[in-house]
Formats: structure tokens, C-alpha cells, sequence
């Protein structure tokens, strides 16, 4: 499957958000540096803008390009980064803003990249007693982002739903002799 995934055309495209109003996104394409304008509220409507709006992030973006609106959108400046699933055995995720992935004290499987293809979220891992020596051997299985901000990411993955939440800071102490 990944070969058939990389072989696959891909219709989004990658754009950093310069303005936004009630109704429409103003990005700068990453690849051809054009500005450009897309109506948003249809996919905030159907639960397909992922994340939150904010200046200066990074978005995925599917256009329904006849309309100049979004179909999905995905922050992935705000994906980026750790998220924990689960706090009290200190098991997470890592999401690397150029597709990269990697598990956090893994259990079952371990993470090695995802990728938004056509606005669908694949992820590429490996389980524990698994050897791939490259990553045409990866499994790959499509997840559904449900939720992102700041503070939550929710997506299916394998048939389950992971919550998954950003640690807390802990500010550093100092402890002098």
C-alpha cells in the first residue's frame, strides 16, 4: 500500500494562512508562493476544517477549486508536535510538520510517518515484532481526525478512538545546596 499511496496524484497543497475573515481564508501557496482566497464555511459546516484558524500556521489543503471553497483543511502547524493518549504510562505520539511520526514509550506498534493525501490522513507504523528494512514494508492504515486544537487531537485509528492531549509544562525548579 504505500507504494500505491506514493504513486497516488495528490489534489491538496500546502499554504501558510496570511488573513482570515467571517467567511474566507487568504493563504500563500508554499510551492508556487500565489496568494489565494477560499471560502471556508461549507467545511466548517460538515466538520472538515481541522484545527483552529489562527495567522501564520501551516494548512492542508483539499479546494474544491471550480468554487474556490475548501472541501477538508488540516492545521498542521497545530498537529505538529507530542500528544499523549495516555498520561499515566507516559504513551504518546510525535507529529513532525514534514510527515515524519514517532512513538512515545510504545506498547503495541510504533509510529513512522503519516501524510494528508487528498485531504485523508494515512499513517505509516510498524508493529513491535516487526522488521522493516525499508519503508515499502510499513503497514499503513487511514485515520479520521475528529477533533484538533491546541489542546486535543482526536482521531480513528484502527478501528478505535484515540484521545490524545498535549502534555502539561512543568516549569523547572532549582534546588540549591
Amino acid at each position: 500500500m504505500v507504494q500505491e499511496l506514493d504513486e497516488t496524484p495528490d489534489e491538496a497543497f500546502l499554504a501558510t494562512l496570511y488573513n482570515y475573515d467571517r467567511d474566507s481564508i487568504y493563504v500563500t501557496v508554499r510551492k508556487t508562493k500565489r496568494k489565494a482566497a477560499f471560502a471556508y464555511g461549507e467545511a466548517l459546516s460538515n466538520g472538515m476544517l481541522h484545527g483552529t484558524i489562527r495567522k501564520g500556521d501551516t494548512y492542508s489543503i483539499l479546494p474544491d477549486g471550480k468554487r474556490k471553497t475548501v472541501s477538508i483543511a488540516v492545521n498542521t502547524t497545530e498537529l505538529s508536535g507530542r500528544w499523549f493518549y495516555d498520561l499515566q504510562q507516559n504513551r504518546g505520539v510525535s507529529f513532525n510538520e514534514g510527515g515524519g511520526m514517532s512513538s512515545i514509550n510504545a506498547e503495541e506498534i510504533c509510529f513512522r510517518e503519516w501524510k494528508l493525501l487528498n485531504g485523508r490522513m494515512y499513517i505509516y507504523y510498524v508493529d513491535m515484532q516487526q522488521l522493516a528494512s525499508d519503508r515499502h514494508q510499513y503497514l499503513v492504515e487511514e485515520a479520521y481526525i475528529t477533533s484538533l486544537n491546541a489542546k486535543e487531537l482526536i482521531i480513528q485509528f484502527r478501528g478505535e478512538r484515540m484521545r490524545c492531549v498535549r502534555p502539561a509544562k512543568k516549569p523547572l525548579q532549582y534546588k540549591g545546596t
